[in-house]
């Protein structure tokens, strides 16, 4: 008897958290596919890759092309970009 609801009692707990994780990946998700601009006090743009070369990775030069892009539109007039020294 014990055995059972125990059962229960987890079966449950794992819905909840199923149900709550399916729907806040459902809401980050209908958030992202919404692109609006507002004006802002800074752009900040997160460090990632500088390959060996010293060229940007693909990722980090479509931050810093969104970044100009916001800047050119008015959206801020400062750029924080962030990040550190690697090897």
């Amino acid at each position: 008897m014990a055995l059972r609801t125990t059962k229960r009692w987890l079966s449950l707990g794992f819905g909840l958290l199923a149900g709550w994780f399916l729907l806040h990946t459902t809401i980050i998700t209908a958030d992202g596919l919404f692109d609006t601009s507002r004006p802002a006090d800074c752009i900040v743009v997160l460090g990632n890759t500088v390959n060996t070369d010293g060229s940007l990775s693909s990722r980090l030069k479509a931050r810093l092309d969104k970044a100009l892009a916001l800047y050119r539109a008015g959206s801020s007039a400062t750029i924080f970009v962030s990040g550190g020294l690697g090897k």
